[in-house]
């Protein structure tokens, strides 16, 4: 269904509800991909209301030293709620790739906007709040943005022990839902 996108710099956008780990997503993709050996900028943004406001977390990947450190279109782009879909889901370049939680109610009608079952497995699991990483594995198997280890690694090195297991166990159904997506026919 997708091709890996190997665009140089690469633009992501990961988005959603205060609270829902979208700036610890941002800080695990960033990882990952200097794991693979690349420049990366990583900058957050949220509102006034930690909780419930809508926030992004980008990251800018690039082979090369990186000169403007801010994204103006995503590429790739993770939504997790639809206040943050309203807020940052048209801002999108031409041809980009958006993973939406399939709760998001109005998305999913745009070309190249994939809905995902996210908040529904994360719970299904037994916690939704590691609906960050479901999507995170979803993007990494879609898109291609890093290496599925170093996406390992980098979880195991940024989420607290005790959030560890079912963090990783959530990494690896989103991997599985993105890998159905791409293996689905077009």
């Amino acid at each position: 269904m997708h091709r890996a996108w190997h665009g140089d710099p690469l633009h992501i956008r990961l988005s959603g509800r205060g609270g829902q780990g979208i700036i610890l997503s941002g800080v695990v993709v960033a990882e990952a991909a200097m794991l693979d050996g690349k420049f990366v900028v990583h900058t957050q943004s949220y509102g006034p209301e930690a909780r419930l406001g809508a926030s992004k977390s980008e990251v800018v990947i690039s082979a090369r030293e990186i000169a403007f450190p801010e994204v103006a279109q995503a590429d790739v782009l993770l939504c997790l709620s639809a206040d943050a879909y309203q807020k940052y889901g048209e801002r999108v370049a031409a041809g980009a790739l958006s993973v939406i939680d399939d709760l998001v109610v109005g998305a999913g009608r745009a070309t190249g906007e994939v809905m995902l079952p996210l908040r529904r497995t994360a719970r299904e699991m037994g916690n939704e709040l590691s609906a960050n990483m479901v999507g995170l594995g979803a993007l990494i198997a879609i898109a291609g943005i890093a290496d599925p280890e170093h996406g390992r690694q980098a979880i195991r090195q940024w989420v607290k022990p005790e959030f560890r297991e079912v963090n990783l166990k959530a990494f690896e159904r989103g991997m599985e839902l993105g890998a159905a997506c791409v293996a689905a026919p077009s």
